[in-house]
């Protein structure tokens, strides 16, 4: 077996519980893996279980990053519970996305890899939940960016999102606030955090938005398995209440049904999901997602597993070709997988790119 083959066993006995096969001991590209992909929790506890042939300078290196990552938990549920409470008494509605919320459907949710903690809010009253939530950071951003505004409660660090996406196209822009309105404000799925309430979206909204947001970051970037399990688990946990008819036309709406076909056979085939539970499976992607598959081993986590990117130049005008030419490299791996979501995401950064050069140069 390759080392991409066992961390994957690694990965779905994890998940599922299901027996790990043979390997042939290549534990440090596992593990490495496991890095890259933002899983080290998931597979550093299942190698633990298993740790036949592993040395006692490995697994105490293990173990020690298990802490770090119960710690983090601890650290953000706090803060999270710490914002929450306070957006709830000036009576601003919030919902919290991904992240902690996502790890509750795993079946130890502390082993889930944290990050940072995102908060939709809406435009209308974001600003006045940046300023609720100002006394209790030790950092706050002067400014929106682009979708969220970002502030730090201790070391949590926290996006007050306006919108959750910023799809690429007028038409498909105006379709997703309308899903995101719905499923962000409706039907909204509870979760306790040291006795504050926290709304997270609704299930079918959320299979889709979990979907969209991966898909978002590997046709721009890149992503980990951490991403692909949050979505899997999520499916997996909630499926009697996702509704299929809706969902399809989420995704026939945002010109999605390829992409999460794609995504779906390696949900199946790779992370174990049972297919009745994976919506619209279609066996025939099976082929193209093998190169997905090939790109998400390669790349990691927004694509830190490449070969190091160089330092952006200083200058204005070398400073927006380098961007140019990793947009358009990204945009040669991309066509092959994904010709129309690679054209459209293409084409919107570099729009949006010469938007911003001819506004800082004429209307300085």
């Amino acid at each position: 077996m390759t080392a991409e083959e066992t961390y994957l066993s690694w990965l779905r006995y994890a998940l599922w519980g299901t027996p790990v096969a043979a390997h042939d001991g290549r534990g440090d590209d596992v593990l490495a893996i496991a890095n890259r992909q933002k899983t080290r929790g998931l597979v550093f506890e299942a190698m633990l279980r298993d740790p036949a042939g592993m040395s006692e300078d490995t697994k105490a290196r293990m173990k020690q990053l298990l802490l770090r990552i119960l710690s983090t938990h601890q650290m953000l549920d706090a803060a999270l519970a710490r914002a929450m409470a306070a957006l709830q008494q000036a009576g601003i509605p919030a919902v919290l996305l991904k992240g902690q919320g996502a790890a509750r459907n795993y079946p130890d949710p502390q082993l889930r890899e944290c990050g940072d903690i995102d908060i939709y809010i809406g435009p209308e009253r974001l600003e006045e939940a940046v300023r609720v939530l100002t006394p209790l950071a030790d950092k706050v951003d002067d400014k929106l960016l682009g979708k969220h505004w970002q502030l730090w409660i201790g070391q949590a660090e926290i996006e007050l999102h306006q919108h959750t996406m910023l799809p690429e196209t007028r038409r498909l822009t105006r379709y997703f606030r309308q899903i995101e309105e719905e499923g962000l404000r409706h039907n909204l799925v509870p979760l306790d955090f040291g006795g504050v309430r926290v709304d997270t979206p609704e299930d079918t909204f959320n299979a889709f938005y979990l979907f969209y947001h991966a898909w978002h970051h590997f046709v721009t970037g890149g992503i980990g398995f951490r991403q692909l399990c949050d979505w899997v688990l999520l499916l997996h946990r909630r499926q009697e209440r996702i509704d299929r008819e809706r969902l399809r036309a989420m995704l026939d709406g945002m010109d999605l049904l390829r992409p999460w076909q794609l995504f779906g056979c390696i949900a199946v085939c790779d992370l174990g999901l049972p297919e009745a539970e994976f919506p619209f499976y279609d066996a025939t992607r099976y082929r193209k997602s093998r190169r997905v598959l090939a790109v998400i081993l390669s790349e990691g986590n927004f694509g830190r597993g490449v070969t190091p990117r160089r330092e952006r130049p200083k200058g204005y005008v070398a400073g927006k070709a380098y961007s140019l030419g990793l947009h358009c490299r990204r945009f040669c791996k991309m066509f092959p997988i994904a010709p129309a979501d690679s054209c459209r995401t293409f084409g919107s950064i570099v729009g949006n790119g010469f938007n911003k050069v001819f506004k800082d140069t004429f209307h300085k």
